[in-house]
């Protein structure tokens, strides 16, 4: 039965309808009927009805208002308009409005129950529509736990999900582009399905349930999909959530915190909680994991890294070079290993912008050449800051697209050894062919001039100096003698001295009090 309400300021139609239309014969119930807007929108608010056949033309309030003022009552109202001849203006306003449904006057029952079967057939349609979605939503609300769990872990892992599943679970969380964010929880020990309910359990009770819109389980973490909304309130909940979880196991939990996306990208979400983690020192773990945390560490990078000559250049050497010249800087500054290992992280990740993986990437898939040393040599760099070193410049290449051929990575293997042992004073094309690269001396200098275009003994004495002068630029307060030794010669720096004037022309000394120089000029331009 649909609720009808007529609306005509003339007596003779309102009353003409009221009487002589068998209403109830077509499924209708008449639930008032009024002489003008003012009126009719207080049956309205008592009767709620499903239909209104109104005049457009009416004193005290139009048809037009009554309609724009009954919306604001009830949303799902659909009208019915009564319009004459010359009422052209009104008709045109009211299909602003979004009404559809007209009638001319003068007009007879049989107009009007041609309409209304209309009227009738799209309230049905909306109807059925609606109750769908509830059956939706009761389905989605029926699913099992684990099912929906299993639904949210498959997002989070980027697998192919079940059309229908997803479907769901859109509709349970309303809306593809609803803003949300991912928080994982992880432990050094593996977690069982209780720890995962009683972390979930506290969050749930400091962040609210309407927060927290699904949770799943990943090896050795709980990944909590929230809304965006509480991101101000995470770092206190998840600071309680460890000292909660402490008295029920004591062991230390770690966090990180997703920047704000789209439910359509929750895997990019839980690759970035990923990456925060993997970049994160152990100083910056006691708190929550976040962008924000390390905008300072892409500054610091910044000045350390020569981003704009690594995104220019197609040469392997160049990438090394400048992957080298940071690793120094770094030794110049006391960076420990673990914050060399950031720096490095950023470094690929800035340069190689769709390649999330960065660093851990080349670093599991890469070919990585150990150093070998006979009788138990130490390699001349630190093992641990070289292979950050190495998998970062081996990274950059790859992205870039450089050549792997077979002469090719032969000619990058004798870089990289170069570059291994150029702080080793002692080095020679003797003690790598034989200690390192266990290969043919002469072979070594054939392949070597092949590729870098000059002899051994004149490569090494440009790259010593041109790392020097980087590292003098970068830190024109440090010692000369530091410099010298970091990039292979004697402390005492005479020997330092001599090369360095034969190539620039300068001495060390002169090459240092010009950057100072420079470094002031820069400040008082940026001052101005």
């Amino acid at each position: 039965m649909y609720r009808l309400l007529i609306v005509d300021d003339e007596e003779i139609e309102r009353e003409g309808m009221v009487e002589f239309i068998p209403w109830e014969e077509y499924g209708v119930q008449l639930v008032g009927a009024a002489w003008n807007g003012i009126e009719a929108l207080n049956i309205i608010k008592e009767e709620k009805p499903d239909i209104v056949l109104t005049d457009i033309k009416m004193p005290v309030m139009d048809g037009l208002e009554l309609i724009r003022e009954a919306k604001k009552i009830c949303c799902d109202i659909e009208f019915i308009v009564l319009s004459g001849y010359g009422e052209y203006e009104f008709t045109s306003q009211a299909m602003e409005e979004g009404i559809r449904h007209y009638i001319l006057k003068p007009f007879d029952e049989t107009k009007i129950l041609e309409v209304l079967e209309k009227v009738k057939d799209e309230i049905q349609r909306k109807r059925m529509n609606f109750a769908e979605k509830q059956n939706y939503r009761a389905a989605v609300r029926s699913l099992l736990p684990r099912a929906k769990e299993q639904i949210f872990r498959n997002l989070l892992l980027g697998r192919e999900q079940m059309k229908e599943d997803y479907k769901m679970f859109v509709k349970e969380m309303g809306d593809e582009k609803r803003p949300v964010m991912v928080l994982a929880v992880r432990s050094q020990m593996k977690m069982d399905d209780l720890a995962q309910f009683v972390i979930g359990n506290i969050l749930n009770e400091l962040l609210g349930e309407d927060q927290i819109l699904m949770s799943a389980f990943v090896q050795n973490e709980v990944l909590f999909l929230l809304d965006a909304g509480c991101r101000n309130r995470v770092e206190k909940a998840v600071a309680q959530t460890r000292s909660e979880f402490a008295k029920f196991k004591p062991v230390p939990l770690y966090a990180a915190l997703s920047e704000t996306g789209q439910l359509s990208g929750v895997n990019e979400l839980y690759q970035q909680t990923q990456e925060l983690f993997r970049i994160g020192t152990e100083e910056k773990q006691a708190q929550v994991l976040h962008y924000g945390m390390f905008r300072e560490l892409k500054r610091e990078a910044e000045m350390l890294v020569n981003y704009h000559r690594l995104a220019e250049t197609r040469e392997f050497g160049v990438i090394l070079f400048e992957c080298y010249l940071a690793y120094l800087k770094m030794e110049l500054k006391n960076y420990s290993v673990r914050q060399m290992e950031e720096v490095f992280s950023w470094t690929v990740k800035i340069l190689c912008t769709d390649e999330r993986e960065g660093t851990e990437k080349s670093g599991s898939e890469k070919q990585k050449e150990e150093t070998k040393q006979k009788n138990g040599e130490e390699p001349a760099l630190d093992l641990a800051a070289w292979k950050l070193l190495e998998a970062a410049a081996l990274a950059i290449a790859e992205y870039k697209g450089l050549p792997v051929g077979k002469e090719d990575t032969r000619a990058r293997k004798i870089l990289l050894a170069v570059y291994q042992n150029l702080n080793n004073q002692e080095i020679s094309i003797h003690y790598l062919a034989q200690n390192v690269l266990f290969i043919n001396e002469d072979h070594f200098g054939r392949v070597f001039l092949k590729y870098q275009k000059k002899k051994f003994s004149a490569f090494l004495l440009e790259q010593r100096i041109e790392l020097a002068k980087g590292l003098i630029r970068f830190g024109p307060e440090e010692k000369l003698s530091d410099i010298a030794q970091l990039v292979g010669y004697p402390p005492d720096g005479q020997y330092f001295s001599k090369m360095f004037k034969k190539v620039t022309g300068s001495s060390p000394s002169e090459y240092k009090e010009l950057s100072i120089q420079k470094e002031r000029e820069r400040r008082r331009e940026n001052r101005s």
